[in-house]
């Protein structure tokens, strides 16, 4: 009797193999940044690449963590995000409710927040260029397209709901 092997469509992989190239990634993004592989840190970076642009808070991502079988303790999250951050792998922001949020860095960008839903959209950096060189121009202040801008307004759904005070 011969093994059956799934069948994969060409250019698709078969998710136990898509997994391990990710975890691969991972294992080659943390050797990069010249941090040592630890399976906590793997899940951590993990765990924020799966949250699909959302801006986790060190408790968020020890709750996905513990809610996915992880025995990682509190601390330890908090830490292994702290280091990630300071390798520069993640960037942490400060959004409307003042909790330190992290999302992976990848291309700068800034936030908008909605006053009165709370949510947040990542803006182009260079949605802001206009914006910092009216600045420049205007006032002689420099924006840095490197540090994350926090803008605060309402959001298309509120918007159009005809919602636009404040919380």
């Amino acid at each position: 009797m011969t093994a059956v092997r799934p069948v994969v469509k060409a250019g698709r992989r078969a998710p136990a193999k898509a997994a391990e190239a990710t975890r691969g990634a991972t294992r080659d993004t943390l050797r990069g940044a010249g941090l040592r592989v630890t399976p906590q840190r793997v899940a951590v970076l993990e765990t924020l690449s799966d949250a699909g642009g959302h801006h986790l808070s060190a408790d968020d991502v020890w709750q996905r963590l513990s809610s996915g079988g992880s025995s990682m303790d509190r601390s330890t999250a908090y830490r292994v995000l702290a280091d990630l951050a300071d390798a520069g792998l993640l960037t942490q922001v400060r959004l409307e409710d003042s909790v330190a949020r992290f999302e992976m860095q990848g291309v700068a960008h800034h936030h908008a927040v909605c006053v009165v839903c709370g949510s947040t959209q990542d803006v182009p950096a260079d949605a802001v260029r206009p914006l910092s060189a009216t600045l420049a121009r205007r006032t002689g202040f420099r924006v840095s397209l490197r540090e994350p801008l926090m803008v605060r307004g309402t959001c298309r759904d509120c918007a159009a709901q005809g919602m636009s005070r404040a919380r």
